[in-house]
């Protein structure tokens, strides 16, 4: 059972509402904006920027952080077989689709490519000698590995295929803007910290992030 939780609690609302939530138990309790995305994503009205907003900071952002694994892991466990890595590290919507790994690491920015419509940006890996990560920078990014990620984002769930795609548009957007300021200062030589979803199909595939998180590390 879903609540939908009002945006205001007036004097005699609350200990009524107290009281029903305590009966309904393990009930899932909405925000107002979130219960209304949710009943338009099987709609023709769907919003994805506003859907994406309902979910980003409560469900999105704790998703991706508790997935993640550190890149060293990920390329030892992706050297000793991508279906087996796959299997225990990351997820793949698809028999088929390429597997999906959210990654948490630190390097050295060894090259920042800013004047191309697709930009990136790569990272040498501070505690994986001669690996490096490609982090996307846009404005155009390619994928929908954000989506992609996301066990609680089905494609069934949603009116149809553009619907779906609009999704992924629109959490790779989100992702963006949350690392713009940390994009604008990027250098050569300067040591980041980052967060970002990559899709692999082969052991020998580049890593190429949708960046969620990126920050400077500060010296010392």
């Amino acid at each position: 059972m879903i609540f939908v939780a009002p945006r205001r609690f007036g004097r005699f609302l609350f200990p009524a509402l107290s009281l029903g939530v305590a009966l309904l138990g393990g009930c899932k309790v909405l925000s107002v904006e979130e219960d209304r995305a949710i009943r338009a994503r099987r709609g023709s009205d769907f919003d994805a920027p506003r859907y994406v907003d309902a979910i980003w900071a409560r469900k999105v952002l704790p998703e991706l952080d508790r997935k993640a694994v550190s890149a060293r892991d990920l390329l030892t466990a992706v050297d000793g077989g991508m279906e087996l890595a796959g299997a225990k590290l990351g997820r793949r919507v698809g028999e088929g689709s390429a597997w999906t790994f959210v990654v948490r690491g630190e390097g050295v920015v060894s090259r920042v490519d800013a004047g191309s419509r697709r930009g990136t940006a790569e990272i040498a890996l501070a505690d994986v000698l001669g690996r490096t990560a490609q982090v996307q920078i846009g404005p155009v990014v390619s994928g929908a590995a954000v989506r992609d990620a996301l066990p609680f984002v089905a494609f069934n769930d949603f009116a149809d295929q553009l619907a779906f795609a609009d999704l992924g548009r629109a959490l790779t957007a989100s992702a963006l803007r949350g690392v713009k300021p940390a994009v604008g200062t990027l250098r050569v030589g300067q040591r980041v910290r980052f967060l970002g979803v990559a899709n692999l199909r082969e052991a020998s595939d580049p890593i190429v992030l949708t960046p969620v998180a990126l920050a400077p590390v500060k010296a010392g």
